[in-house]
């Protein structure tokens, strides 16, 4: 899915100087229709170990009074490319970018890797009758895959809460990836923070159909890019 071109904050023809519209406007407006009445608390969580850590996280940044969760969750990089993969229901050499300098050796090694781990759940389809979500089907022992269901019990923990969750990061994007096939009224309350040149996690956002905040073309390799974001975010919804 090819999203609209970046619009962060194109001018607006009336009496406040502040106005925006484009992308800026749009994630401005979706927090706020989330948090209704409540203060504007935003709570970073950067890589929860595990599902435990992430919940237990969610609950102490909701009851501090956070109405925004900010995660970053990076690593598990090949796990994370093969839960897309099943998810999306895509091949391994689409979830595995080859960078600039990269060997073609290297990269078909990083494909087998990826393909090794789907190995177990070949002829598996998410959408099985067999299970009841492909979230249930990628036990983590299956696919060793720890920070992609830390992610999963993050956004579920907040979703059930009824509290928004901003995303960045490759384990991040696998967790959505599970929590949209076992859950998908916690859609409604997650967001990509930004698009991505990472090919998996472009077939996550494809996956999960919800356009991301902005559109930086980032690698969702650090917090840098969510951390832009909520800035940009002061700017048009200062506290």
């Amino acid at each position: 899915m090819a999203w609209p071109p970046a619009n962060y904050a194109s001018p607006v023809a009336n009496d406040d100087p502040n106005a925006v519209t484009g992308d800026l406007a749009r994630l401005r407006d979706w927090w706020a229709n989330r948090r209704g009445d409540r203060e504007r608390s935003i709570a970073w969580i950067l890589d929860p170990a595990d599902d435990d850590e992430a919940r237990r996280a969610v609950d102490r940044a909701i009851d501090s009074g956070a109405t925004l969760i900010a995660l970053h969750i990076d690593g598990d990089d090949s796990a994370s490319r093969a839960v897309i993969a099943f998810v999306a229901n895509v091949p391994a050499t689409d979830v595995v970018e080859q960078r600039p300098g990269t060997t073609d050796h290297a990269w078909m090694e990083a494909v087998a890797e990826v393909r090794d781990l789907l190995e177990p759940f070949r002829g598996v389809s998410p959408e099985d009758d067999g299970v009841d979500s492909a979230a249930h089907a990628l036990p983590a022992p299956g696919i060793p895959a720890a920070k992609a269901h830390a992610a999963q019990a993050a956004i579920t923990s907040a979703a059930q809460r009824e509290t928004a969750i901003i995303f960045d990061g490759l384990a991040a994007h696998a967790g959505a990836a599970l929590v949209s096939t076992a859950d998908s009224r916690a859609q409604e309350w997650m967001l990509p923070a930004t698009s991505s040149t990472d090919p998996a996690i472009r077939e996550a956002q494809i996956l999960l159909d919800i356009e991301p905040a902005t559109h930086f073309g980032t690698n969702g390799g650090n917090a840098t890019s969510l951390r832009a974001v909520l800035s940009l975010l002061d700017v048009v919804d200062p506290a």
